[in-house]
């Protein structure tokens, strides 16, 4: 096998290779790195071929190094490939050949890392064989991700009352709930809508303290693959009145829940009940075999960040999958070692705050039933 590496302009090749194998995913897609430029990033999208045959593919971002202190005229970069890359053999020169390909990317964007996650599932049954070969390309595990390494999936290759039936009993109830209350899903069909949407977005954030990308950003999300019939945005009502939203994103036979979204009105409707439940339909219509639900907490323990989200997941079916850690490859240690220290004690923080909010929130609990 002769292979060589180029970086690929062709969307049809791309996503064709990365939909034809196992372990493709949405964060690997052209559109995805299109939209990563439309950001003002800066992108490799490397193919290796074999005889003009697409064999492996790996998208690579190039950000910067968020430094604690900015220095005028001193950046850093690295480079990160989320699950990726996709290659059609373990066996063979590809997978080697694609990082040796990006070792000289590196030296030309004086990058401090190249850091991959992988789309290889930790149960898989080849996962040793793939840890073992990265180790020898020379990476070593980085315990904190970059993207959830856990996500929550569901099976919808059965049918719609298969699926109906391993909700929780609440939830069926739920969903049959919101229909007899009068919730009605409907998709987007002009801007009117799609502001309805960012709007419900916006009160999601602010309400559950999460960052979201501006207006624009998500238009072009959508427009980009929604011309091809891969992406749908669904509204909930009630006597006209949009109360939730989602975002869905198909790519090969798999569909990612994107985004959602609710008010913080009428919330006893339940209407991100129903509204879940049309996704899996439009899922299936896309003839997709899983739906992923996208993060949910890498530890599975009460008081873990994304807790109650993994427990309303869980709670329609399913499993949870969890990828490989994070691999570094280290160009620069001590560059390197100053950052993820400066990560490591961020996070810390972060953990600490967040424990200190949930003991005030249980201790008020606790006050208001004494009263």
């Amino acid at each position: 096998m002769a292979i060589t590496i180029s970086e690929i302009t062709d969307c049809e090749q791309w996503d064709g290779f990365l939909t034809s194998q196992p372990r493709g995913h949405l964060l690997q897609s052209y559109e995805w790195g299109e939209l990563n430029k439309y950001l003002g990033g800066h992108i490799y999208r490397l193919g290796a071929l074999d005889n003009g045959r697409l064999v492996g593919a790996m998208l690579v971002l190039v950000p910067q190094i968020p430094l604690p202190v900015k220095v005028p005229g001193i950046h850093f970069n690295w480079l990160y490939c989320c699950r990726g890359p996709a290659v059609e053999k373990l066996d063979g020169p590809v997978l080697a050949g694609l990082v040796e390909y990006i070792h000289s990317i590196a030296r030309k964007e004086h990058a401090v890392i190249l850091r991959l996650e992988p789309n290889i599932a930790d149960g898989d049954p080849d996962v040793d064989d793939w840890l073992a070969a990265y180790c020898a390309l020379g990476f070593h595990i980085n315990p904190i991700a970059v993207h959830g390494r856990r996500s929550w999936v569901l099976d919808i290759r059965p049918d719609l009352d298969q699926l109906l039936a391993g909700f929780k009993m609440t939830w069926r109830q739920n969903v049959r709930g919101a229909e007899r209350k009068g919730v009605v899903i409907r998709e987007a069909k002009n801007d009117a809508d799609f502001d309805a949407y960012y709007e419900l977005l916006k009160i999601t954030s602010d309400r559950d303290a999460f960052f979201i990308h501006d207006k624009d950003y998500h238009r072009e999300i959508l427009r980009r693959f929604e011309c091809k019939g891969d992406a749908v945005l669904y509204l909930a009502e009630h006597e006209g009145e949009a109360i939730a939203a989602k975002m869905l994103i198909r790519f090969g036979d798999w569909t990612w829940d994107m985004f959602g979204a609710s008010s913080n009105s009428k919330r006893n409707l339940k209407a991100t009940y129903l509204l879940q439940y049309r996704c899996f339909e439009w899922a299936k219509s896309k003839g997709c075999s899983y739906f992923d639900f996208r993060t949910i907490p890498e530890i599975l323990e009460p008081g873990e960040e994304m807790w109650g989200v993994y427990e309303y997941k869980k709670g329609f079916g399913g499993f949870s999958r969890l990828n490989i850690p994070t691999q570094d490859y280290v160009y620069r240690p001590l560059i390197y070692n100053a950052w993820r220290n400066f990560v490591e004690l961020r996070r810390a923080r972060r953990h600490s705050e967040r424990k200190k909010v949930e003991l005030e929130r249980a201790a008020r609990g606790k006050s208001n039933k004494e009263e």
